[in-house]
């Protein structure tokens, strides 16, 4: 327990002096960066001046302690001074020059002090190309550097400084799996799409024209699509830039982890391009979405019409997804009832009840059958319907009398009709008015 505890102390006094070294390395390269800006103001008011600047036009650094644009890894940076007195440019002058990578853990790269002399324009010239160590390249490499040309104008030394990024010009930072409304999302099925959301940075001053190729694989690394988005414009700055595509997956691929690689490219490969930055990658999964009918049986067989029949129809999840589906039971043509099935995990059954009223069903014979929703993604729907049997509906019919008591019932009928007819004869005669005999007496005169 006790040489435990010492080898964590010291390495944690290790971790705080590597932290302290780079603290300070980084304060002195900010001092001197400040102590060399100082110097050449106070020059320029003197009328003695160097500039230096880079060949990264229209962004080079020109003017004193300026930026020049980015630098990608192992490119040539050609430092250039112009070396002037009063304006006038001064020739045959010996001018320094050195450059300082960014602070880091690893190693801190200084290229040496190196002498030319200004030219007929005023201007010396001294070049270099950046390096790309085995080990810990991005740490040692990437990042701010600072370089700084200093010369001696009428026994006064006059120093400017520069500033350039060193990185991957163009670099797609992170990709990322989403859905068709732009949502993460990490399982798709077969027969959809998988979306990919690019992040793209480009530390540069000026935009950049990019060639973005997305591949997708399957679980036994083999390519299903591919998308290229050729001249995709790059704007500079921090912000990242947002890219989205969509790629088909095939009913062939194969279900498993699977992988969506991106790259940028300065141009087509086919036409010469190189890359920009190391592709990136993103993991997600190929699943199976499939469910079935796997049997269907009715309460009864033979019934009269306006009775009651249950459907009972028993589904399964065969995929590697929860779904949730709907299904309709059928007789012959004609819809019983759709019923929801929620939330079913693979390889899970569930049955489900159909109520079926034969009241206005006309008599007949009619064949039961059930059909599941297909789900998206799903390529196996054969086992969607599921026929059953046939149930016979009967009209109930009226009884019928014998023979020989319909006989006597229709003549039974007959001479009640023949009573009714006399009957209703007989009252009209009865009501046949009678002549009226009126009597006058006749008064004497």
């Amino acid at each position: 327990m006790i040489e435990l505890n010492e080898r964590k102390r010291t390495h944690l006094l290790q971790t705080c002096l590597i932290l302290l070294l780079v603290l300070t390395q980084q304060l002195i390269f900010f001092a001197i960066a400040g102590v060399q800006a100082n110097a050449s103001v106070a020059d320029v008011s003197g009328g003695r001046m160097i500039d230096l600047f880079t060949q990264k036009e229209p962004y080079s650094g020109k003017g004193i302690n300026k930026s020049s644009d980015a630098f990608a890894s192992q490119s040539e940076v050609i430092l250039y001074a112009n070396v002037t007195y009063r304006g006038a440019p001064v020739v045959n002058k010996l001018v320094v020059f050195e450059a300082h990578g960014p602070p880091n853990r690893y190693n801190n790269i200084t290229i040496l002090a190196r002498t030319a002399m200004s030219n007929a324009s005023g201007i010396a010239t001294t070049s270099f190309r950046l390096p790309w160590p085995s080990e810990h390249s991005k740490e040692i490499v990437f990042g701010t550097w600072f370089a700084l040309a200093a010369v001696d104008i009428a026994e006064e030394r006059v120093v400017d400084t520069l500033t350039f990024r060193v990185g991957w010009i163009v670099e797609i930072v992170s990709i990322a799996t989403i859905d068709e409304n732009l949502k993460p999302k990490n399982h798709f099925a077969k027969a959809t799409c998988v979306g990919a959301e690019l992040h793209i940075r480009n530390i540069a001053m000026l935009p950049k024209t990019a060639t973005i190729i997305v591949t997708a694989f399957d679980a036994f690394n083999v390519p299903f699509d591919s998308i290229m988005l050729d001249d995709f414009n790059v704007e500079p700055g921090e912000t990242y830039i947002f890219a989205y595509c969509f790629l088909n997956i095939s009913e062939q691929a194969a279900i498993g982890n699977a992988m969506i690689n991106a790259s940028a490219y300065t141009a087509p490969p086919s036409m010469g391009g190189v890359p920009y930055c190391p592709e990136v990658s993103a993991k997600f999964v190929i699943t199976s979405r499939n469910v079935a009918v796997i049997n269907v049986t009715t309460s009864s067989i033979d019934v009269i019409a306006g009775q009651i029949v249950n459907v009972m129809v028993a589904v399964t999840n065969k995929g590697s997804e929860t779904e949730t589906f709907s299904v309709s039971a059928f007789y012959g043509p004609f819809l019983i009832q759709t019923l929801s099935v929620k939330s079913l995990s693979p390889n899970q059954n569930r049955t489900i009840t159909f109520v079926w009223n034969t009241t206005y069903v006309p008599a007949g014979s009619y064949t039961i059958k059930a059909v599941a929703e297909t789900v998206p993604g799903e390529t196996e729907t054969e086992d969607n319907t599921y026929t059953d049997g046939t149930v016979m509906v009967r009209v109930q019919r009226i009884p019928l009398l014998p023979r020989e008591l319909s006989i006597v019932a229709l003549i039974v009928a007959a001479a009640l009709a023949l009573f009714a007819i006399a009957l209703l004869l007989t009252r009209r005669k009865k009501k046949t008015p009678q002549p009226v005999t009126l009597s006058v007496d006749v008064l004497p005169s």
